[in-house]
């Protein structure tokens, strides 16, 4: 009877284009996680809730911080939220994330993977009411946290969106109803498709978790509480212990070898190599797993021609044919041959043959590129041969002209100095 009230609240309905494209960011993961957390640590009673906020742009949402919320009974015994707690703790939300302006997309709870159930009505109600007229719900399923399909990559939740249809009379629409009223139209949930953003400040706070992970312990929960007047008085034998635990630490602290202490270096590389080898692992199971499934099909008559081109109807298999992952495994293997070539020789000779053409085309144009350089400089050397013969030619004119506007030999030696002008002078005179 449980399982076909939570059937109930999903919607039958196909998928349609007015549906709205959802990114979840890895922050709202991550407070879900510490909620839980804390949560089962603290042993506290109560479901876990908390509000998603985000921005909403058409038929776009981004879903981006998140924080748990403070719950509390009614009179009528459903849990439901503190209004006046969650609206301060909303409105500080706010003033943080003014850029861009964040409001509430959705909230979070925990729940089975068959989907919600009646319990979080009341909450959904309420939000939808004061703060989001179409709520997203993010159902987180704890009891997947460690299942086959979550180590493959997926994560643990799923999204779902409020729609309103009409009751179609079935013995399961009065459980919709909720204080004994009747509702002309009944809430159900549609589940949505969702894609993973990350900006890079998220990547280095996910980075930083993922590090710190490993370091993380469990605390274990007391059987009994100690008495408030024997718990602050040791006594003679723990005094003892605690003096020899002392020694020892110092000990320890004195032998420590710092060759072993690993550098912020060495754990950024640690973290990379140990991410490549999950990758590398995952990749092994899922080569695995299509081997497998290839090795479990009937033999077909592509590989052997003897076989009928459509086997007997009376031939049983363990997996029928699926010619859609058939297809998918086909395209996957026909990728394989761009990535590493069959004909690894010809690629090379292929490669080297490409190679030297670009290695040509480089020697050609630095040859061109002198030849313009030595063209340049001839043309640059002409100007200046040109131009100091013009000058020594327009020296002698000048002199000349001189001489013979003076009528004597005197003001041209004055302007071929003492020495030279003398020496000319003499053999043109006699």
């Amino acid at each position: 009877m449980a399982e076909d009230l939570v059937n109930s609240l999903i919607s039958t309905t196909h998928a349609s284009d007015t549906s709205p494209s959802v990114q979840l960011h890895p922050l709202v993961l991550l407070t879900i996680s510490d909620s839980i957390t804390r949560h089962t640590l603290r042993q506290q009673k109560g479901p876990v809730a908390g509000a998603i906020l985000g921005q909403q742009n058409g038929q776009e949402i981004t879903m981006e911080v998140a924080f748990q919320a403070k719950l509390k009974e009614n009179d009528d015994g459903d849990v439901v939220l503190d209004d006046e707690w969650f609206s301060k703790r909303l409105d500080d939300f706010k003033d943080v994330h003014k850029q861009p302006p964040l409001d509430i997309v959705g909230w979070f709870t925990l729940g089975p993977a068959s989907g919600p159930q009646l319990q979080h009505l009341p909450i959904h109600r309420r939000i939808s009411e004061l703060y989001n007229d179409t709520p997203i719900l993010c159902l987180f399923h704890p009891a997947d946290a460690r299942s086959e399909a979550t180590a493959a990559g997926k994560l643990p939740l799923t999204l779902y969106e409020s729609v309103y249809e009409n009751p179609t009379g079935g013995p399961n629409d009065k459980a919709m109803d909720i204080d004994g009223a009747v509702h002309t139209k009944l809430l159900k949930f549609k589940e949505l498709v969702y894609t993973v953003e990350t900006g890079e400040a998220e990547m280095i706070g996910v980075d930083f978790v993922a590090r710190g992970g490993g370091n993380a312990t469990a605390v274990e929960a007391t059987s009994a509480p100690i008495p408030k007047g024997e718990g602050n008085k040791p006594t003679e034998e723990e005094k003892g212990k605690k003096g020899k635990g002392k020694q020892k630490e110092k000990q320890r602290e004195e032998t420590i070898d710092e060759s072993t202490v690993l550098t912020a270096e060495d754990e950024e590389l640690l973290s990379t190599l140990t991410a490549k080898a999950n990758a590398i692992r995952m990749l092994s199971r899922r080569i695995s797993l299509l081997r497998a499934y290839l090795a479990s099909l009937p033999p077909s008559y592509l590989s052997d021609h003897s076989l009928p081109l459509t086997p007997p109807p009376d031939a049983k298999h363990p997996l029928p044919l699926n010619h859609t992952i058939l297809r998918s495994i086909s395209a996957m293997l026909s990728r394989i041959n761009i990535l590493a070539p069959p004909d690894s020789e010809a690629f090379t000779l292929e490669s080297h043959q490409e190679s030297s053409d670009v290695q040509l085309i480089a020697l050609l144009s630095s040859i061109t590129n002198s030849v313009s350089a030595a063209k340049e400089f001839g043309r640059k050397s002409n100007i200046i041969e040109h131009a100091k013969h013009q000058g020594r030619k327009g020296g002698l004119g000048m002199m000349m002209s001189g001489y013979e506007g003076s009528g004597g030999p005197g003001n041209y030696l004055d302007i071929m100095g003492a020495g030279g002008g003398r020496q000319f002078g003499a053999e043109r005179w006699g």
